[in-house]
């Protein structure tokens, strides 16, 4: 009997382990509530980006578009469309005017970028200070960004008037001549250049600021205990700090100034002669004045090359800015 009576327990408690084993290995109703549950939380997420995704896809299907017709000999009028390769570019790497517009293109470029972020850096530091006149600035800075560009354009259009524009007035009231501003081929680009750094160095001012803010008074405090003065603290310690931000900043505007459309043909319309025929401009000029869609979307593609490599080397150097600050 005692024999029998082990056996069973020993029979019972091995059912009672293989239930228990059994329960832990089925999922639960909670838990395959849940699994359900989850599966409609992930078609949620998806019908909520859902909108962007379309909207992306809609982009890249006009830029690869945009590539394709560079291929063709698109022209206004005519019916049959033809592939044709390379031809539209090696077309256009034989005339001057398209070496001509990629030296305006980055001449403007960089030198608009460069002057707004030290004209940026300074503001920022001016910002952060407890002058007067920066807490008189700060909520004026702003307001060139949200002016409309072709606004901007077209204000300072009339403003270089040569012979009735304020900026000539303010001239002669420092006994300096008359400026031909925009009407020279040799003094357009430094107009333009003007124009867009009036309008684009609060973008640099901001960024450059959030970064001096963010900077641990502790920091300053120490330098300042070792015997550091003003200007050893700001090369030294502030600038290498806040050089990620305004290499960021670099990056956006980069980006922007290569495909500067508004002010430029807003003022000149590429001239006078072709002195400020930036790419942007010629493409527009080649592709709805000449009616050589084909040719004008190559030059809009040649653009975007020199976008993607100027952007491409400014944000290797963030990275690597980035990496020495960490």
């Amino acid at each position: 009997m005692l024999k029998v009576n082990e056996m069973d327990l020993r029979g019972s408690d091995g059912i009672a382990t293989l239930q228990s084993s059994t329960s832990q290995l089925a999922p639960s109703k909670h838990e395959a509530a849940r699994g359900i549950e989850e599966a409609r939380l992930d078609w949620r997420s998806i019908a909520a980006i859902a909108p962007a995704i379309i909207i992306l896809l809609g982009f890249l299907f006009l830029f690869f578009y945009g590539v394709f017709q560079s291929l063709t000999d698109l022209k206004f009028g005519r019916p049959l469309v033809r592939f044709i390769g390379l031809d539209n570019y090696a077309a256009l790497i034989k005339t001057a005017d398209l070496w001509n517009s990629v030296r305006a293109t980055v001449v403007y470029a960089g030198s608009a970028v460069f002057v707004q972020a030290a004209l940026g850096l300074a503001l920022a530091k001016l910002f952060a200070t407890e002058v007067f006149l920066a807490r008189l600035m700060r909520p004026v800075i702003l307001l060139p960004l949200v002016l409309p560009p072709m606004s901007v354009a077209l204000m300072w259009t009339t403003m270089m008037d040569p012979q009735s524009g304020i900026m000539n007035y303010l001239l002669s009231l420092a006994g300096i001549s008359r400026f031909a501003w925009i009407s020279d081929p040799a003094t357009a680009m430094f107009s333009l250049v003007l124009i867009d750094v009036w309008t684009y160095t609060p973008f640099f001012a901001l960024i450059i600021f959030a970064g001096l803010q963010g900077i641990n008074d502790e920091i300053r405090e120490a330098a300042r205990v070792n015997g550091a003065k003003g200007w050893a603290i700001f090369l030294h310690i502030e600038l290498p700090l806040i050089a990620p931000y305004i290499l960021i900043a670099a990056v956006f505007r980069l980006i922007e100034s290569l495909n500067q459309f508004d002010i430029i043909f807003g003022t000149t319309q590429g001239g006078p002669g072709n002195s400020t025929a930036v790419l942007s401009v010629r493409a527009y000029i080649t592709a709805f004045q000449n009616l050589a869609f084909g040719r004008g979307a190559a030059v809009m593609v040649v653009n975007w090359m020199i976008v993607l490599v100027g952007t491409f080397a400014m944000v290797k150097l963030w990275r690597f800015v980035r990496q020495r600050v960490s």
